[in-house]
């Protein structure tokens, strides 16, 4: 089962890419929390009139949003655990997208919006005793990039499709709690989607040549 990874490891081309990816995730965690607190909300930023948002009435659906984001995410690593090509592309997406996140978070910040309930990891709260709260991490979702990352890497036709279904119900939770901009999620899975087809042309000719 594992044979898979035994020969891409050997591919010194793959196992650097590799190596990068993992590097880039955990400089990625290591800087998201300083960047948030240090830089991201003393910033001031741009207030933005979303109309969309007014058909809600803000309620909390932080439990059900990770519930989602959650499932998708083990059961993305899960059934794609054994394959290392879908894996690195994955990885490269994951961290590429965030680390642009971090930049336009910056260039674009935006205030939060009017009403916003922050969100509360559940699962975080239980095991970390507690979470910072964060309320301009707006342009674009990372919630929703994450899931578009397991979306386009997912070859089977019932698992993306459930990823699909989770991704739209989890864009209209963070907007009926006002977690995010209607703009913020509509950009997520678009900029997503650019630096995939971007890392599927770079790994055919760069990784497996």
């Amino acid at each position: 089962m594992w044979a898979l990874w035994r020969d891409a490891l050997q591919n010194k081309r793959f196992l650097f890419h590799f190596i990068v990816g993992l590097i880039g995730l955990i400089a990625f965690a290591l800087f998201l929390p300083y960047f948030f607190i240090e830089i991201l909300l003393p910033k001031p930023g741009e207030p933005w009139v979303d109309p969309v948002l007014n058909f809600f009435t803000p309620k909390d659906w932080s439990t059900e949003i990770f519930i989602l984001i959650y499932v998708c995410s083990v059961l993305g690593i899960a059934f794609n655990i054994t394959e290392p090509k879908t894996i690195l592309l994955g990885l490269q997406l994951y961290v590429v997208v965030n680390f642009m996140r971090i930049a336009s978070l910056y260039v674009f910040t935006l205030e939060a919006p009017e009403g916003i309930i922050p969100l509360s990891d559940p699962f975080l709260t239980v095991f970390a005793y507690g979470q910072p709260i964060y309320v301009k991490d707006l342009f674009f979702s990372g919630h929703i990039s994450t899931l578009c990352v397991f979306l386009f890497i997912e070859k089977r036709p019932w698992l993306k499709t459930l990823i699909f279904t989770s991704t739209v119900v989890v864009a209209t939770l963070l907007a009926w709690q006002r977690v995010h901009y209607t703009l913020d999620m509509v950009a997520a899975p678009l900029i997503t989607w650019g630096v995939h087809g971007f890392f599927k042309w770079f790994d055919a000719k760069y990784v497996y040549r």
